[in-house]
């Protein structure tokens, strides 16, 4: 999918979320968030899950899961502050673009 749409990054979250990210002006985690980006363990600790995103057998991307325990809910506190540490986490490691740079 990725090779096809040359995706900059994809989104899955709900409309809610959009007030309550950390930044206005960068893509929110919410639930999913793909970015073209090999990231590990040691860059997004507060991830529950790190998929990697292959193209013909090399890693291009990286989907980051925010909650695996239930669909991700804006009204669950617990969830909002997870996303808003990896967002803030992304950004001071310089790898949450702006929507200006996408």
């Amino acid at each position: 999918m990725v090779a096809v749409f040359g995706s900059a990054l994809a989104e899955v979250s709900v409309d809610e979320y959009a007030v309550k990210q950390v930044f206005d002006d960068k893509p929110g985690l919410g639930w999913m968030l793909y970015l073209p980006k090999i990231l590990t363990p040691q860059q997004t600790p507060e991830a529950r899950v790190l998929i990697p995103v292959p193209e013909k057998g090399k890693q291009t991307g990286t989907i980051i899961v925010s909650v695996t325990d239930a669909p991700f809910s804006v009204d669950n506190p617990e969830h909002v502050a997870i996303a808003n540490r990896i967002e803030s986490r992304l950004v001071d490691q310089d790898l949450l673009p702006a929507y200006v740079d996408i």
